[in-house]
């Protein structure tokens, strides 16, 4: 190496095309390690600027010099405008078919996690009621942040409605997460809705129908091997398939005759008679369901004996098992005016081997019916046996792929300890 590069200061100024330092006519400059004044605009243009770097940039005792290219700033006759980063997309969730009691838990677990919320209401013709389906003012006043209802003259459909929200996606710069179903009837449209949006956060498509048609559902249950109660699909509008119905199932009377896709309570019931099983299955064939649809057919099934439960569990990839049961309420039903209602319900230990059984055929259940995401709501008939001091053979009356009714989920996040439900939902649609 040129030894007078080594008694120059440590910061010294070349060109990289030059055979001989020029450094003899520079003063020595510190605390500079970019010295690009020196050069002529010019010159400047055509090739790095180099800074002749010691050990020590900023002392004049460094041992070894080493050269590094660095790229001085570009030299324009005019300003350059400055550069203007796209805006950083806003996570949102889309919450399907909301209820007024459930609404303010959920938003606050969105806003928690600073989402912005949408709302969809399909609308069903059958209820008007506000407590049921409320309106998008109601809805915009405890705080979500856009609804979206069919237009004014024409039925959901669930296409026009996920254009709508991609259009929304697109023109806001939104990036929706999640679907959240938050009652019975939204069950199928979420996970469709959720598919249609580009989501991967959904449940089993292929079993979509058996979340929500209760013969379907049957069939798939049974499917797994899981016990199921006899039922048979009745068609005639008179009902007079009736009776060869309850012969070839060997069933005694009472009998349940129902709607296939029901909600609650709605258009269940229980039948001491053959001329009235006949009158009710006549009716539901005849008529439209709770959810403002035809209903093709009616379901005859056998009446079940025992203690009723309502089992609820989270569905997530993050579970052991992919689904964990959260909590057990014990139903007190009686019969009233040719249906059963519930009195009161009390909350047991899922924990406790009494009721071991009831949790193991709940998440058998969910995994039957393709449930993989949210909150399951599975309700069941068991007996108690006294000698093994549990509850034995448990059957389905039904299940939900949804947030469980009755304000269950504001109670059992109010009395088991650390358990927070509906942060808990939205974390596992999302």
């Amino acid at each position: 190496m040129n030894t007078e590069i080594e008694n120059v200061s440590a910061m010294s100024l070349i060109r990289p095309d030059d055979d001989q330092v020029v450094t003899n006519n520079m003063e020595n400059i510190e605390h500079e390690a970019l010295v690009g004044a020196e050069l002529q605009p010019k010159e400047a243009r055509k090739a790095a600027t180099i800074a002749t770097l010691g050990d020590t940039p900023f002392s004049s005792g460094g041992e070894e010099l080493e050269h590094h290219a660095i790229v001085a700033t570009e030299i324009v006759s005019d300003p350059v405008e400055p550069h203007h980063p796209d805006a950083i997309q806003v996570n949102a969730v889309v919450l399907l078919d909301p209820r007024l009691t459930d609404c303010p838990e959920v938003l606050e677990a969105t806003k928690r996690r600073g989402l912005i919320t949408l709302a969809v209401i399909p609308k069903p013709k059958r209820i008007t009621g506000s407590e049921f389906y409320p309106t998008a003012e109601a809805l915009l006043e405890i705080g979500v942040h856009q609804v979206y209802e069919p237009p004014i003259g024409q039925n959901f459909d669930i296409t026009e409605c996920a254009n709508h929200l991609q259009t929304v996606e697109q023109q806001q710069n939104l990036r929706f997460l999640g679907v959240i179903p938050l009652r019975e009837a939204a069950v199928d449209y979420s996970d469709i809705l959720a598919a249609m949006l580009g989501l991967h956060v959904h449940n089993d498509l292929g079993l979509c129908s058996a979340r929500r048609d209760k013969g379907l559902m049957k069939t798939a249950v049974a499917n797994a091997g899981l016990r199921v109660a006899k039922f048979a699909r009745l068609t005639a509008q008179d009902g007079s398939d009736v009776p060869n119905a309850i012969k070839s199932l060997e069933l005694d009377f009472p009998v349940v005759v129902k709607t296939p896709r029901g909600m609650s309570t709605m258009d269940v019931y229980i039948c001491g008679s053959m001329e009235e099983a006949v009158r009710r299955s006549g009716e539901i064939v005849r008529s439209v369901g709770p959810d403002g649809k035809k209903a093709n057919y009616s379901l005859l099934e056998e009446f079940l004996v025992g203690n009723e439960f309502a089992v609820n569990l989270i569905a997530s990839p993050t579970t052991p098992r992919g689904v964990q049961v959260t909590d057990i309420w014990e139903y007190n039903k009686k019969s009233t005016d040719g249906t059963m209602v519930n009195t009161w319900q009390t909350m047991v230990d899922p924990h406790c081997d009494t009721y071991a059984s009831l949790v193991r055929y709940a998440e058998g259940v969910c995994r039957a019916v393709g449930i993989k995401y949210g909150f399951a709501h599975v309700e069941l008939m068991s007996r108690y046996d006294e000698k093994k001091n549990k509850f034995v053979d448990p059957v389905m009356v039904e299940v939900g792929a949804r947030l469980a009714g009755g304000r269950k989920a504001i109670m059992a996040g109010l009395t088991v300890p650390g358990w927070r439900p509906f942060d808990a939902m939205v974390d596992a649609h999302c």
